[in-house]
């Protein structure tokens, strides 16, 4: 508790730094994974085992969820991306006035 309260305190090693943002970006990819996975058991179970046998609203949902799943698989191969870039580069540049 004592290092995470000292590394948000401010003064932390670049190393550890580094460390922390890798970590965020596996967190995120896996929240993104997450949202993919159950927006893509929604495509199944309204469109391919339609519960409701009401045939507009598993059409639609069936839409959206694909749409929903085919984002969160881009957010989650973004996060991947940053997790796994070279630790030096940076993808935010900052802005030169």
């Amino acid at each position: 508790m004592r290092r995470l309260l000292r590394l948000i305190a401010g003064g932390p090693s670049s190393v550890s730094q580094s460390r922390l943002m890798w970590a965020f970006s596996m967190i995120k990819a896996g929240l993104w994974l997450a949202a993919g996975l159950v927006s893509a058991l929604l495509v199944y179970w309204l469109h391919f085992k339609p519960v409701y046998e009401e045939d507009w609203t598993s059409a639609a949902g069936s839409v959206v969820c694909a749409g929903l799943a085919l984002c969160a698989a881009i957010g989650c191969l973004n996060n991947l991306g940053a997790a796994f870039s070279s630790p030096g580069k940076s993808s935010h540049r900052p802005l030169q006035r």
